[in-house]
């Protein structure tokens, strides 16, 4: 698994395992991420205790965005050591999928959360954190293949 930024020394990380999506769309190149206020994000977040990877996916997707999802796919699991202001000094495993929205179930729970659809060129180096910025570079690398 890559790790993606310095863990400091003598500083206690908390695990937070996650579940992330980039939503791809069949009819162009262009993927779905969120715009929280001009910072960019994948939708997903943290797997709750008892939940699997992809039944947070799901949960998350519904809160986030209120759609279901399908042609899920695992892209890559990525470490990851950052600062966060509102929950402190976290290890963020992120276990990456591809999918496409599927039905509209209801509207989005998290009102902040804004999906825009972007070409991941564009957008590869304004991700809000560096695991999503290399996970983008990634993703954009493996669809030239």
């Amino acid at each position: 698994m890559k790790c993606i930024g310095n863990k400091e020394e003598n500083i206690e990380y908390r695990k937070r395992p996650g579940a992330y999506v980039i939503i791809t769309n069949g009819n162009d190149d262009k993927v779905g991420i969120v715009d929280k206020g001009g910072q960019y994000f994948y939708l997903g977040g943290g797997i709750e205790i008892g939940e699997t990877q992809l039944e947070a996916l799901k949960r998350e997707l519904i809160e986030e965005a209120g759609y279901s999802i399908k042609n899920i796919k695992k892209f890559e699991d990525i470490d990851s050591y950052i600062f966060s202001e509102n929950r402190g000094y976290l290890e963020i495993l992120a276990n990456v999928y591809t999918a496409e929205f599927d039905k509209k179930i209801t509207e989005p729970i998290e009102k902040d959360h804004n999906v825009i659809w972007v070409e991941p060129e564009e957008y590869a180096g304004k991700m809000y954190r560096e695991w999503q910025r290399y996970i983008m570079q990634r993703f954009i690398e493996k669809r030239g293949v």
